[in-house]
């Protein structure tokens, strides 16, 4: 009866803009999901001001989060946050399925900043924060060889939200995924926002040859034409959770 509701709420409630306003809360389904797991490490894919990271420490108090962010915005913010509590290790590196170098494409609005352009869909909803002000050089790392670098530490959970570069990201943690991970909140393209940004079909073949598969869909943003353009999704280690 529980599940019947929730689903009916779900179809039923709508927020502006057309979001759906899910009744599960990410984190607190993480939380449950993950009860009676250690969780000793997490990575956060897209920092930004740390504003998850803490928010997953308060769910996970015995965990060392290791934050991944290039943009140099959110530089000071973090290493503040860093000096206030020793389990928050801030990365200021992009990831990618290659190490290297690349362009970071700083956008007026920090949280469209991107290792990728901003596509036309993207500056339909917001014409301003969208246009790119910089091209920053960054460094890009492999969550497997950083991993390697930092004494293989276990990540049960990874969080991304980095602009359409999800994909390039897990290419690069394919031995994460196959040794630890239980569990990687992410966010999804339905439809490109970003030139040559990967969409959720990639994600989830991905996912599939390597275990993982699709638990539920989160708070979906839709264009001002009714197209569905992305959204945030949860998926599982079968295996690990016997499924």
């Amino acid at each position: 009866m529980t599940n019947r509701f929730s689903s009916f709420m779900k179809k039923k409630l709508l927020g502006k803009n057309q979001n759906l306003v899910s009744i599960n809360e990410p984190y607190g389904v993480m939380s449950q999901l993950l009860k009676g797991c250690e969780v000793t490490g997490i990575i956060d894919a897209g920092a930004s001001d740390g504003r998850i990271s803490k928010r997953l420490l308060r769910k996970f108090p015995a965990a060392h989060i290791y934050a991944f962010e290039p943009n140099p915005f959110y530089t000071e913010t973090l290493q503040q946050y860093a000096k206030k509590d020793s389990r928050f290790h801030p990365q200021f590196l992009a990831l990618s399925d290659h190490e290297g170098n690349a362009a970071l494409y700083v956008t007026e609005s920090p949280g469209s900043t991107s290792l990728f352009t901003p596509a036309n869909r993207l500056k339909e909803i917001s014409p301003q924060g969208a246009s790119v002000k910089s091209l920053e050089k960054v460094k890009l790392v492999t969550i497997d060889e950083w991993a390697k670098r930092n004494d293989n530490p276990d990540i049960q959970l990874m969080k991304f939200d980095i602009q359409a570069a999800e994909l390039r990201a897990l290419r690069g943690a394919v031995q994460v995924l196959k040794s630890s991970a239980l569990v990687v909140y992410t966010e999804i393209c339905f439809n490109p926002i970003y030139k040559e940004g990967a969409i959720y079909s990639e994600i989830d073949l991905f996912f599939r040859e390597y275990g993982f598969a699709l638990y539920d869909i989160f708070k979906p943003k839709y264009g001002p034409n009714g197209l569905i353009l992305w959204g945030n999704a949860i998926f599982l280690n079968l295996e690990q959770f016997g499924i």
